[in-house]
């Protein structure tokens, strides 16, 4: 999608079984309800900053959707927005006071909630029996290379990606804050074996029961040394 597009419509992509991966532009500030229902192949999209609410079944049976990030600015979520996504792994709300349904159907019942303490988020994952892990308030997360407040396989696969550039010859594409973040081991240079933690760590963190302590990576690291 071009930059200086400002709406996407009601339906636009519903049903675009062959639709794998979306990145909106900063430009957009609307999403319609059911833009992208019913897209099955759809495993990853980023919503852009300027967005303020996800409509009605916006995300409706994107049954290859595993994690996505809710920014700040949005601030409401409609019915159904992820319902029946089923293999959704986490969602992270950003805005502490985003608007949610008084519905078990907003959120798919797979998916980690991942929100700040005595938010919207938290108690929405309270009221209807969802693990909730709390976002740490600091900027600086270890293993949280794509700065969305979780670690994830999506920090992994960033990780790996920009080891294979550095093997090519080519500058990396991490940021000077993002690479510290990223030499898990400390030894230094950013390896597939980083990848390999952070991928490890993040399936550690996924598989935590309710009310279980969320270990940090030393805490984790340790143990497995």
């Amino acid at each position: 999608i071009p930059d200086g597009v400002t709406n996407i419509g009601e339906s636009a992509f519903s049903g675009c079984n062959s639709l794998t991966s979306i990145t909106i532009p900063d430009s957009v500030t609307n999403i319609g309800s059911s833009a992208f229902s019913y897209c099955n192949s759809l495993t990853s999209v980023t919503i852009p900053g300027n967005v303020t609410s996800i409509k009605k079944a916006t995300f409706f049976y994107c049954n290859k959707l595993t994690s996505i990030t809710i920014p700040e600015n949005v601030t409401s979520i409609g019915n159904e927005a992820f319902s029946n996504c089923k293999v959704l792994e986490s969602i992270t709300i950003k805005n502490s006071e985003c608007e949610l349904p008084d519905s078990a159907d907003a959120i798919s019942e797979t998916a980690t909630i991942y929100g700040y303490e005595g938010s919207t988020a938290q108690a929405y994952a309270e009221k209807y029996g969802r693990k909730f892990v709390a976002l740490e308030k600091s900027e600086d997360i270890p293993c949280d290379i794509t700065g969305d407040g979780i670690v994830s396989a999506s920090d992994a696969t960033l990780v790996l990606s920009a080891y294979t550039v550095i093997g090519s010859g080519s500058k990396s594409p991490l940021t000077e804050a993002q690479t510290k973040a990223a030499d898990v081991d400390k030894d230094g240079i950013i390896t597939g074996s980083d990848a390999t933690l952070i991928l490890r760590y993040s399936t550690k963190l996924s598989s935590l029961t309710p009310g279980e302590t969320v270990p940090t990576f030393e805490e984790w690291f340790k143990e497995q040394r």
